[in-house]
């Protein structure tokens, strides 16, 4: 297997030599942003879910493992951009960010727990860091299946048809994991007034200014409007294969998929940038020549990918990172928690990022895990209080886990309720 290098600098006699740069640049500035999170959190130590993946591999952190992983993407990325060793560099980028997110999404407050209109719940692990390692894994894979050919063009072209089917697999897998647990009351008039009043908490919980637009406000108080919305969002989905068959479907799609992320900013605080990034490069004409049917005799490849990548979500479900089938906004209606810090009349929120170490999303879910009949509450105070230690903290006199719980009726209408759980200081018990 030969692993050839692109000329440096591109020239105007190398076939779509500027527009493969272009391409590997953009995918490898998506890469090194999509990093940070992980690679930031990547540390001794760090309490993580017993028996994964993650924790094994977490045990081998050691100090200076963190510098020798981002060197080692950094270099591998900009070897990528040039077009020296292309194949390898992606293996290299594909190897460090995947291992790295794994470890990343093993942490205790990372994840999900669903539940079923029974009452049964299931922990789930889904993130924005998802799409990044399924298209690096399909990336790398079509490299070495093109490499023999020795034409870094010809590479370049298999890579991002593989970028392509990576893509389209991400939303169409999410689309019929919906349906499949939701049918077609997946759109729901309760889902924007409900999410959109949980999120609003979360992010007040996490010290984050909560802006409530006019568009905000008319869905909560008109839930009915919301529906036509969402059945948009799910049609889209569904429609992701589209970016296999030609250039113009492929930037149609993909630029819907941009302002469907945008809109999920906007509205939901929902921040899948990376997400939004890689659709975005999807329905870019990059690189020269790189259609389903145009001179790079690659024709499969982004069929080939979608169905393999589309599979394996379906078959791991989220037990192997980057392969999830989530179905997003999809639990049933159940009365939610929030759990806050406060000061001891309630009235003053501490951030929970800097005084716990996490976020309020993750400490609510650790909650609600905590509540069931099986969990323990008072091991979740101490563990609560063992992080503000650990983040280095002092919050004032009396401060205190408070709950509230966030409703929605099958009109609609929201309601909720506020309470106050137990006092952090080992001498205030209640």
């Amino acid at each position: 297997m030969s692993f050839e290098t692109a000329a440096w600098p591109p020239s105007g006699d190398v076939p779509g030599g500027w527009q493969d740069l272009a391409f590997r640049a953009l995918l490898t500035a998506v890469v090194l942003l999509a990093a940070q999170e992980p690679l930031r959190g990547l540390t001794a130590g760090a309490s993580r879910r017993a028996g994964t993946l993650g924790a094994r591999l977490g045990r081998l952190v050691r100090p200076g493992v963190r510098t020798a992983l981002a060197v080692a993407l950094v270099l591998a990325g900009l070897a990528f951009t040039a077009g020296v060793l292309p194949v390898a560099a992606a293996v290299v980028m594909a190897a460090v960010f995947v291992s790295v997110t794994t470890v990343h999404l093993s942490q205790e407050f990372a994840g999900y727990v669903t539940e079923d209109d029974d009452g049964t719940r299931h922990f789930k692990v889904h993130h924005h860091l998802h799409l990044t390692g399924l298209v690096l894994l399909a990336v790398a894979g079509a490299g070495l299946a093109a490499a023999p050919g020795g034409d870094p063009h010809r590479v370049t072209g298999w890579m991002a048809q593989a970028l392509w089917g990576a893509v389209a697999a991400h939303y169409f897998v999410s689309a019929v994991s919906k349906v499949r647990k939701r049918g077609l009351r997946w759109p729901d008039r309760r889902l924007f007034p409900f999410y959109l009043t949980l999120f609003a908490r979360y992010r007040a919980g996490d010290g984050e200014g909560v802006r409530e637009s006019g568009p905000v406000r008319l869905l909560v108080r008109r839930p009915g409007l919301g529906v036509p919305v969402l059945w948009a969002a799910l049609l889209l989905e569904f429609a992701t294969p589209l970016l296999l068959t030609g250039p113009w479907t492929r930037a149609a799609v993909g630029l819907s998929l941009v302002l469907f992320h945008l809109a999920s900013r906007w509205l939901l605080a929902v921040d899948f940038r990376e997400n939004a990034m890689l659709a975005g490069l999807a329905a870019l004409p990059l690189p020269a020549g790189a259609g389903p049917w145009t001179g790079l005799d690659a024709p499969a490849t982004g069929p080939v990918v979608f169905a393999v990548c589309a599979a394996l979500s379906f078959a791991l479900d989220d037990r192997v990172y980057p392969f999830s089938n989530l179905p997003m906004f999809a639990d049933a209606y159940r009365p939610s928690p929030v759990v806050t810090l406060r000061c001891a009349d309630g009235t003053e929120v501490l951030p929970t990022p800097a005084t716990a170490g996490c976020s309020t999303a993750g400490l609510s879910r650790e909650y609600a895990a905590a509540e069931a009949p099986d969990g323990d509450l008072a091991a979740f105070r101490d563990l609560v209080r063992a992080r503000t230690t650990a983040a280095g903290a002092t919050p004032p006199a009396g401060t205190a886990l408070w709950v509230e719980t966030v409703d929605v009726d099958p009109t609609g209408a929201v309601r909720t309720a506020h309470r106050r759980l137990r006092s952090l200081s080992p001498a205030d018990q209640d």
